[in-house]
């Protein structure tokens, strides 16, 4: 189903400053309404060059303003990019060829693949043909952790995704984010679940709501995620609480924030951006 992304979108919900305790404010408005319409968006990452966001769409890489405003496709490639992930100036992704992707990025699945130039071309580099991967992320020292789709073990590769090992944790894992002090934490069917050693074992994050789209800020100081009711949820390294920080209209697809706590989601209502309180 294809749903229409409001780049402008009200983010519906009044924000919770439970910390200070004042009553919260209108919800925040990035305008009027964008006419373009795009498939399911799996991921959003601010873009490598600090220029607002990118999209990884069921349709290739969507650009967005950092004022969430949405852009055009990045290059012809229409992709179905699955776990976009920002290494420094490099992007990784997975998923499954369009009908205009490169016949060498591989057939049904994508495995992995790596684009230096902001999404415009992409090269293969692992996995090509074989498996696709949603759960993806990068670390702060630059260690890409995956899950390929059907199977529950976690990977490792510490060269732009080259190469992976097992890193001897087994979950089942919706998505997985990387914080500041190197802890990995992955959302699952029994809640969210993090692992101080590499990835080696994994035990139940304590206090934590049952997120499902997580994502980590790229100084990977904060995290951000929605629960199942709908709930945004904030935490960061040096505040280990989670805040309630909003809420999305229905169902959201994916999340992202800045470092400075900014908040893009792509739920019901489209595209919305929502401005720190801080």
């Amino acid at each position: 189903m294809r749903i229409p992304l409001r780049a402008t979108a009200v983010l519906v919900a009044l924000l919770t400053l439970s910390l200070t305790g004042c009553t919260a404010g209108a919800p925040p408005s990035t305008g009027t309404d964008h006419a373009t319409v795009l498939p399911h968006v799996h991921a959003i990452v601010p873009a490598p060059d600090g220029d607002g966001f990118l999209l990884g769409t069921h349709d290739g890489v969507y650009t967005a303003t950092s004022a969430g405003q949405l852009g055009t496709r990045v290059g012809r490639d229409n992709l179905d990019a699955m776990g976009l992930t920002a290494v420094g100036s490099d992007l990784i992704a997975s998923g499954h060829p369009g009908t205009l992707t490169p016949t060498e990025l591989g057939d049904q699945n994508l495995g992995i693949i790596r684009s230096r130039d902001g999404g415009d071309t992409w090269d293969p580099v692992a996995f090509t043909g074989e498996k696709d991967f949603h759960a993806l992320a990068a670390g702060p020292d630059g260690t890409l952790y995956a899950q390929a789709t059907g199977n529950n073990v976690v990977l490792a590769s510490s060269d732009l995704g080259v190469s992976w090992t097992p890193t001897g944790g087994a979950l089942l894992a919706f998505a997985i984010v990387v914080d500041a002090t190197g802890r990995i934490i992955a959302t699952t069917p029994d809640g969210p679940q993090a692992s101080t050693d590499r990835g080696v074992t994994f035990t139940p994050l304590p206090a934590a709501p049952s997120l499902y789209p997580i994502a980590a800020s790229p100084d990977h100081q904060r995290l951000v995620g929605v629960d199942s009711k709908g709930t945004i949820w904030s935490s960061t390294t040096s505040d280990t609480t989670w805040q309630d920080v909003g809420t999305v209209h229905r169902s959201a697809q994916a999340i992202a924030t800045t470092d400075a706590g900014d908040i893009l989601v792509i739920d019901d209502s489209g595209l919305s951006l929502m401005p720190s309180s801080s």
